[in-house]
């Protein structure tokens, strides 16, 4: 595991692409750091790191990262080689994972020491030390979940462009979540509709990973079943029941909450190192499904 690591991670800097990556995302810090710390005179830190995320950093620049992790080795055929290694295929995966998500955390340790340079000149003492710390978490954790994201659709398709704009669809979806929840229907029907839906994706992602048609069946029939037993016996249950959902999975707002007013959120927490887990473990059954076919 730790071969392929270091193999993955030269790839990256001797490729230009981690480093050109790193250099992109310490200049933006740097630019938002100067106009809101050091111009404007700020001794919140946390709103420098509010403005990666709110900006669009992390949508446009972890694709680019992500992008060849997998889909090159489909690409140039040395998938093959891969899966001949006596090396379990979570090992492989998480050894992609790890680097990928080097490249894109080694911007934020190089922020880690801004906080202490801009201690040195508050003079006030009002700069808290301990909220700045908690908004580079939170937004390595984020990272960590986009990291992840992008792995698995790496894993989906050859060509490399194609995977970015897949992992940039899927984080487009995630950033707007808000704004489709307050235009989304707050009807029971529209709801029992989506959720129904849900179920049949959830299905054919299932499908797709274990080639288990009993388990992609179970993986839809069961919350399909459940949600019209429930709305056949009470529809007011689903009355903007779907909005409610998007509003309290909103992917980048956990983090822009707890990353502005400073705050330690476990929720927020929990919820990435799911996500992050959970598309790793997706990717894994995929490439797993391939190794065998």
């Amino acid at each position: 595991m730790l071969a392929i690591y270091k193999k993955e991670l030269r790839s990256y800097l001797f490729g230009m692409m981690g480093c050109v990556i790193a250099v992109v995302m310490l200049a933006i810090a740097g630019f938002f750091i100067v106009n809101v710390n050091v111009n404007s005179a700020s001794a919140h830190f946390e709103y420098s790191t509010y403005f990666l995320v709110d900006y669009f950093v992390l949508v446009i620049t972890i694709p680019f990262i992500t992008m060849r992790s997998i889909a090159e080795e489909r690409r140039s055929k040395t998938e093959q080689l891969l899966f001949s290694l006596p090396v379990p295929m979570y090992k492989i995966v998480l050894a992609k994972y790890f680097a990928s998500l080097t490249v894109v955390a080694a911007p934020l340790a190089v922020c880690a020491v801004y906080p202490l340079i801009l201690k040195l000149f508050d003079t006030a003492g009002v700069m808290s030390l301990a909220a700045a710390y908690n908004a580079l978490l939170m937004v390595a954790l984020l990272a960590a979940a986009m990291t992840a994201i992008g792995v698995f659709a790496s894993s989906l398709v050859e060509n490399q462009i194609i995977a970015a704009l897949i992992t940039v669809a899927i984080f487009l979806l995630l950033y707007f979540m808000s704004s489709i929840a307050a235009a989304f229907p707050t009807s029971a029907t529209a709801s029992m509709v989506t959720l129904v839906a849900a179920s049949a994706v959830l299905g054919g992602i299932v499908l797709a990973a274990t080639k288990n048609s009993t388990a992609a069946c179970i993986a839809t029939g069961v919350p399909a079943a459940l949600c019209i037993a429930l709305f056949i016996y009470d529809r007011t249950l689903f009355a903007g029941l779907v909005p409610d959902i998007l509003y309290s999975i909103d992917f980048f707002a956990l983090c822009s909450s707890s990353t502005i007013y400073g705050v330690f959120d476990l929720r927020a927490v929990v919820y990435y190192v799911t996500v992050a887990a959970l598309f790793v473990f997706v990717t894994v059954q995929m490439m797993q499904r391939r190794r065998y076919n």
